[in-house]
């Protein structure tokens, strides 16, 4: 008889952690390429920028999720090991990374872009301003995706 509460838990680990990997990837890889090939570079930033903000709050649900069940295999199934330890640090820098990304971040990002326009060159203040803070952010959720493949392996 197979224990339905393990597989439960290992479902509901690997499904926040897939939603945050493969939705990063789809978006990151798939999406913003088209998007910004599509349509001029104000337009797809402000669209884009909306749809990673829409999807933060997938990943903060998909996170909880992880964790929650995390903590039950650590519970129920796991002793205490240094694998453990890094899945939960993995898991911990994901946390960080997203809550940076809440709290601070975003609304960085908005209030810099809302100052931009078609008709500044790259050498304008403004536009290496937001520049360096888009680079923040990418580095931000590429670290974060390193730390979700890396709790996936520890699993």
């Amino acid at each position: 008889m197979p224990n339905w509460l393990h597989l439960f838990t290992n479902l509901i680990y690997h499904l926040g952690l897939a939603v945050w990997i493969g939705g990063t990837v789809a978006l990151g890889a798939l999406v913003a390429p088209r998007l910004f090939r599509e349509l001029p570079r104000t337009e797809a930033g402000a669209l884009f920028g909306a749809i990673l903000r829409r999807f933060a709050r997938v990943r903060l649900v998909a996170l909880v999720a992880s964790m929650a069940a995390a903590g039950v295999k650590h519970v129920l199934w796991e002793q205490n090991t240094i694998w453990i330890a890094v899945r939960w640090a993995a898991l911990l820098i994901m946390a960080g990374a997203l809550l940076y990304e809440l709290s601070s971040l975003e609304w960085e990002l908005e209030a810099r872009r809302s100052h931009l326009t078609p008709e500044m060159g790259d050498d304008h203040p403004h536009r290496r301003a937001f520049q360096r803070l888009h680079e923040r952010a990418e580095a931000v959720l590429k670290t974060s995706v390193v730390a979700a493949l890396v709790a996936m392996f520890f699993s």
